[in-house]
This record gives structure tokens, sequence and C-alpha cells, in this order.
């Protein structure tokens, strides 16, 4: 996946834009830029514009209609990106930076871009140090996952993950714990957890949930506790990632 072939692929808002140009996991080839706004200086195209020049990126002036007409919704802000896929990083790379405490998360089942996107602003913005992409390759909706994550699925650390049971084998053989996020019969608390080792969080999406191989291997499953004992169902996956994330950074 470090192909920088550039594809049509595109990244829409100033924000996702300016992300991929900082973070430098893709090709950036070209921008295109509402005339209209560049024109009537606008301070934040006027600032993207310096950041293009900066980092020598070429960009075109063109009608708002055109990049309309590539965008996949009207809040691109005048501002779209044509780039390269992404280079994703090496899952053993990511695994043998983790210090003790630290982890980084698994998005397991997750179906919809945006609900992906916004549990990986939560977790970026609390401090965890990268994300394991399932085999569905969520990049194929990578200017939803952006716009979303409000450019942090191309700040972050990403790796691709292997079959379950290839990824568990490394786990163990990096003495990095499994930890699952369910309510089950030998579930804790959250707030009785206190990470002794890197580890690996595994959250899953509203339908799909965890793979049953995970689960099986897991060092630790960890709940939510409710403090309405009626509550049925489970929160949202974006929801449960912010509480995770920011349970995990106050405990540092």
């Amino acid at each position: 996946m470090n192909n920088q072939t550039t594809t049509n692929i595109y990244l829409e808002g100033i924000i996702s834009v300016s992300a991929a140009i900082s973070a430098k996991k893709r090709h950036v080839e070209n921008v295109f830029i509402d005339k209209y706004k560049h024109e009537k200086r606008d301070r934040k195209i006027t600032h993207l514009v310096s950041l293009l020049k900066n980092n020598n990126i070429q960009y075109t002036l063109v009608e708002r209609a055109y990049i309309d007409s590539l965008a996949c919704g009207a809040s691109h802000g005048g501002v779209l990106a044509q780039v390269s896929d992404y280079t994703y990083t090496d899952l053993s790379v990511l695994l043998s930076n983790l210090q003790c405490g630290q982890y980084i998360t698994m998005l397991d089942g997750v179906e919809d871009p945006f609900n992906f996107g916004y549990s990986i602003r939560n977790l970026f913005a609390f401090g965890c140090k990268g994300f394991i992409m399932p085999q569905r390759n969520w990049m194929s909706s990578a200017d939803v996952v952006a716009k979303s994550s409000a450019g942090a699925s191309e700040l972050c650390e990403l790796a691709v993950a292997p079959d379950d049971d290839i990824l568990v084998k490394m786990l163990k053989e990096n003495d990095i714990d499994i930890v699952c996020s369910a309510l089950s019969g030998t579930s804790i608390s959250l707030f009785d957890f206190k990470p002794q080792k890197p580890f690996v969080l595994f959250i899953g999406g509203e339908k799909r949930g965890i793979s049953k191989t995970i689960m099986e291997n897991a060092d630790k499953v960890v709940h939510i506790p409710y403090a309405n004992e009626n509550a049925r169902y489970s929160l949202p996956t974006a929801s449960c990632a912010a509480i995770f994330g920011s349970y995990l950074s106050s405990i540092k």
C-alpha cells in the first residue's frame, strides 16, 4: 500500500486537506480552490494557499460548480484535493513502538464510515497511539473518514490488520494485551481497569461487534458501567470511543 500513483481519491475541506499535507502519508497531486473565495481573500483560503506554496503543491482556481461535481457533499468549503492512496505503517513497527500503558485501537465491525471517522477523531484526541484498520478498506471512503475525523485519519498512524489468528499471534509474541470493550460475565468496569502493559483496545460496531477469535483470546474484557440500570442498548461506537479515550487519558 505504499504505491504513490495518483488515483481518483479526493479529500474535501481545508481541515482534511491541511492534515494530509502535514502528515505526508499521501502524495497531494492538485488542490482545487473556489476562485471566488480566493478573489475575496478569504482568510482560511489565503492561509491554505501559503501552505501549498511552502510545500510546492500545485493548486488550481476553479468555479465552485466544478468542485461540487467531484465532491461527495456540499460542505467542502470550496476546497478539494486529488491525492494518492494512503501509505500505511507496518503493523510490526506500530506494535514495537508501544510503551507500557500506551495503546492502539482496532474498530472491529464498524459499518458506517462516519461513525468510523468520529471514533478515530475521539480516540486520537485523547492520545491513542494508532489504529489497526480492518481488512475492509475504509480508505476507499477516505473523503468521508477524513472529514468526519477532522483530519485525524490522515495524521495518525494506521496499520492494516492481518487475519485474526495472525493478529492474535503477533500481539502475544510482542507481549501486548488484548483488551475488548464488551459486557460479559467476566468483564470489569472501565473505571477498575488499570493497564500494566501496552495493549490493543478492540471496540466493536453496533451490529457485528468484536470477532469471536479476538474475544476468545482477550486478556481483559472491559465494560462501560451505565448509571441507568434499565439501559438496554449499547452506546454508539463513537461515544464508546470517547468514553474509553477520556478515561485512559485521565489515568496516565
